[in-house]
This record gives C-alpha cells, structure tokens and sequence, in this order.
C-alpha cells in the first residue's frame, strides 16, 4: 500500500450502499479502494479500514448516516497520505478544524494559494484561525510534495482554501462613521470579484475599552444593522472581512466609528 497517493478527487462511478451504525459498504467491483483510502460520503469523511471482497468494504467507524442507496456522484475517493489522514479524521489532535487539501500544478501557480502559506503542489494540512487581535491568520503544513495535473489528480470542491482561479476583491465603498441619536445605525460595504465568485462578509467589532477586534454574530451581509446603541457605545469600531467562494486573497476594510449624539 502506498504511503501517499495523487487523487485528491474521483467519484464513484456506481452508487453504494449503506447502512445506519454499520461500518459495512457494498459497492460495485468497477470501483476500486484500498485500506487508507478516504472515501467522503455525501460530504462526511470516513477511512477504508479493510476491503472484505470486491464488492464491500468495511470502515473505520459505524456508518452516521440514514441507511440508503448513495448516488455514486457524491461517494468521492481520496489518497491523501495514510497516517495523517487517519490521525485527522479519527480526531488525534484537540484542533479539528485542520483540512488536507490536495494542489496541482494549475492551483501551485495562483497568487491567492500562495497568500495563505499554501507554496507549492502536493498534499497539505491546512488551518485559518482569528488572533487574539481578530486577525486572519493561515497555517499550512506540507505533507508530500508531488506534481501531478488537475486531469490526473481530479479536483475537491474546496475552492475556498485551494483556489482554481485568481479572483480579486475590490472594495468600492468602505464603511463610514456614524452618528446616531435614536440609536440606530447602518455600516455598509460595496464590494466586487472580477471572476464569478460569491462575496461572504464577516462583520468585527472593537469596544472603546478593548485593544482586539472580534467577530459580530450572525453579522456577514454587506450591512451591519445596530440598533438600542447608547452613548456608552460611542468609540465602538467597526470593519468586514470580505472573502469569496472562489479563494480570493482576503481583503479588510477601512474601520469605522460609531458615535452616540444626546
């Protein structure tokens, strides 16, 4: 068994079946697997633990799911390398928002990818937290160096961390100070991609008495609407992270503050 492979995506080509709290799959002979491999079930990562025949598997846990015929278009198989994909996919770290991703030759070469620590192709483990200053940060780990086209690798749908396309984000209006004496108030962004990415937003807020912005709850539309502001709330600072469907590099706004008029 290798230690590594180079399929960061291929779907099935005949549907599954599964069963709730049952660690056995039946598949068709057409679809081959070995033990290692990751197959990702409708979007839910499990680890093959043994093949018991050509036409079942068993994996490493009890199925979650509803028990069904799977479609095979979302049974997707990965060959990322054994070891670390078990140890991530099995929980053995207390982070577990770690992803493996996988880069080929067309994605090493994107400005974006490169902006979030992400530098050449092969297997990777990725993170992005905020800082204590509610920063973005990325962590990017190579596993395996390996070149390999897109049409040999086929392609995961994680565009947001591993991007196809360089997309740029270009804030046309930032947010703007704002004055309230009812205690509402509106901060609004307008903001394009020149691909065809969707724009996400992440709205932050800093106290008057606090060095750190932090994520708003809830608050990721292009307006932030405050309401019941009181002149305690004066000095409150306010910016959007931007980012897009397609990997974009992230893009920050101006801050703007808000001021309570008695």
């Amino acid at each position: 068994m290798a230690i590594y492979g180079k399929i960061d995506a291929a779907a099935f080509t005949q549907n599954i079946g599964v069963t709730n709290g049952d660690a056995t799959v039946t598949k068709n002979a057409a679809d081959s697997v070995v033990p290692g491999d990751v197959l990702e079930i409708s979007s839910v990562a499990y680890i093959v633990k043994q093949v018991t025949s050509t036409t079942a598997i068993e994996l490493h846990k009890n199925y979650a799911g509803s028990t069904a015929t799977v479609t095979a278009s979302s049974v997707i198989k990965r060959t990322p390398p054994k070891a670390v994909a078990e140890f991530v996919i099995k929980g053995g770290d207390s982070i577990t928002d770690y992803q493996l991703v996988f880069v080929d030759t067309t994605e090493d070469g994107i400005a974006s990818n490169k902006s979030r620590g992400i530098d050449g192709p092969g297997w990777w483990l990725y993170r992005t937290y905020n800082t204590a200053q509610g920063t973005t940060r990325h962590k990017a780990e190579k596993l395996a160096a390996l070149r390999v086209a897109v049409g040999t690798s086929g392609d995961m749908a994680d565009e947001t961390v591993v991007a196809d396309v360089l997309e740029t984000i270009t804030i046309g209006t930032q947010p703007s100070n704002q004055n309230t004496s009812s205690g509402a108030a509106t901060f609004a962004v307008a903001a394009t991609v020149d691909q065809s990415g969707t724009i996400t937003y992440q709205w932050q807020k800093r106290t008057s008495s606090s060095a750190r912005f932090a994520d708003v709850s809830g608050a990721t539309s292009a307006s932030l609407v405050l309401s019941g502001q009181l002149a305690a709330n004066t000095g409150n600072q306010y910016r959007v992270k931007v980012n897009s469907s397609k990997g974009a590099k992230e893009v920050v706004s101006s801050i703007a503050t808000l001021t309570f008029v008695s």
